[in-house]
């Protein structure tokens, strides 16, 4: 076939403009990808992407986050890691800056900083800081939640009368929540009313735990003046063998707060269809509008709780926070074989067994004063903070949610989580899970890897090898 110069001449052009346009559209590209990025994570569980609960804390946090790794040069596969890790969170926040500093290159830094382990990472918001060895996700994001909290919280749990303790070894404690409450950046301590004579002014919350032994009228007196101040508290009632029982002498307390307990304990038919047959557990599928349970869906799990009432007074604001479903009600008697409610001493559900109170603290004479005493001038050009302080409680008919043996169950952890955040004031937490996602495991059964191992080391190269024999004597015999 002859070309004549014409046509030779037309694919001279055509391939000439087909390798400027190739080459001006790679150009493009390279230049889009400096100025543009984009990423998709295509693994079955997102695991190149943070937590929904990382993602939401990076959103809450203006300021920016400085990480700096102490890796040495030679050692890759820590800082690959570390990368890895820091990625993802920088393309949710793009203020966070992350530094390597060579151990060997700088060992004055590394005396200051007392940097001791490898691939040790120091992460700073301001002037604050916190020092991570374990690189993970969860981790991280604790780091970061700590650091955000710009204040320190003291969360006092009274001790003293056989409570649960914060730090005890036994099922029924809650030593699992303390520690959750610690890696969120709250200092956590037992405090004895009867080696002390007030609750310390910088206290943002008391948690009073199912006491066995009745307060003594002291005691009593320094707790009512803990509210009359403003305290923030969680009361945590266990159910009894009768009413004096259950308040352990804090009838005061329960009286201030305008609580009456419903005789009896709650019992829960519908914990059957989930295969628990003890009929003292209650579940809470649903929960009434409150700023606790604010976008919280997860069902929780009460193993005895005890139901109760808002007495209505002029001082407190109520909102119904834990509420049972319609088939439940309050047992009067034993709960112990075939039960069924009795009409005439009994109380049907649905039964109330959380509640919320808020209201709101007058400032005292001497911060009265101290306002007072601010020249307005100084403040003409400042947005002025007119809302009035609250006060925050909230009783809980149960005890157990939250006790070590209970705590990992359906949503409690972060249920008990919501209601610290929202009793110390930290809303913007309240909607933050405590707990990251856990990875997929592929696991084979053994027919299943036979099958595979024997597919990739015979079938496969059998095949090619049979499918290259079958065209070579095709070949051969044209």
């Amino acid at each position: 076939m002859n070309i004549s110069p014409k046509v030779k001449k037309q694919l001279r052009w055509q391939n000439t403009l087909f390798v400027i346009f190739f080459l001006c559209t790679i150009g493009a590209l390279a230049w889009l990808s400096t100025q543009y990025e984009y990423a998709a994570d295509w693994t079955s569980n997102d695991r190149n992407t943070p937590s929904e609960a990382t993602i939401e804390l990076l959103n809450k946090i203006e300021e920016p986050i400085s990480i700096t790794a102490f890796v040495s040069i030679s050692n890759i596969n820590i800082k690959n890691e570390i990368e890895q890790l820091i990625t993802p969170y920088q393309r949710y926040k793009s203020d966070i800056t992350l530094t390597f500093v060579d151990p060997t290159k700088k060992p004055d830094l590394i005396r200051e900083k007392k940097i001791r382990f490898e691939g040790e990472l120091i992460i700073s918001i301001e002037d604050r800081e916190e020092r991570l060895q374990v690189t993970t996700e969860q981790q991280l994001t604790n780091a970061i939640q700590r650091l955000a909290r710009t204040e320190e919280r003291w969360i006092l749990f009274l001790e003293g009368h056989d409570e649960r303790s914060p730090y005890g070894d036994s099922t029924f404690d809650m030593s699992g929540w303390t520690q959750i409450m610690k890696s969120k950046g709250f200092n956590v301590k037992g405090y004895n009313l009867a080696s002390n004579s007030s609750i310390p002014d910088n206290t943002s919350l008391l948690i009073i735990a199912d006491p066995q032994k009745n307060l003594l009228h002291g005691e009593i007196q320094i707790l009512l003046n803990y509210i009359e101040q403003g305290g923030n508290l969680l009361w945590m009632i266990e159910p009894e063998g009768s009413q004096n029982e259950e308040f352990q002498g804090m009838e005061e307390l329960s009286e201030t707060l305008g609580i009456e307990l419903v005789p009896g304990m709650v019992v829960d038919p519908n914990t059957q269809l989930l295969g628990i047959n003890d009929p003292r557990f209650t579940i809470i599928p649903e929960y009434p509008k409150n700023p606790i349970t604010e976008n919280f869906t997860s069902m929780t799990i009460y193993p005895t709780s005890k139901a109760m009432e808002f007495i209505a007074n002029e001082e407190w604001d109520s909102e119904v926070l834990l509420e049972t479903l319609p088939r439940s009600w309050s047992e009067s008697d034993d709960t112990v074989g075939d039960i069924q409610m009795d009409a005439g001493q009994d109380v049907a559900g649905p039964l109330i067994i959380g509640l919320s109170l808020t209201r709101g603290i007058s400032p005292t004479e001497e911060e009265f004063a101290a306002e007072k005493s601010i020249d307005e001038s100084d403040l003409a050009d400042e947005e002025q903070d007119t809302s009035t302080p609250e006060q925050r409680v909230v009783v809980i008919g149960d005890n157990d949610f939250a006790s070590d043996a209970y705590i990992g169950e359906g949503g409690n952890l972060d249920f008990a989580m919501n209601i610290v955040n929202w009793l110390v004031k930290d809303d913007s937490f309240i909607s933050i899970p405590t707990k990251t996602r856990n990875d997929y495991k592929l696991e084979l059964s053994k027919t299943h890897q036979i099958v595979i191992g024997f597919g990739f080391l015979l079938v496969i190269p059998v095949g090619l090898l049979g499918a290259g024999l079958f065209i070579w004597l095709k070949r051969r015999n044209r």
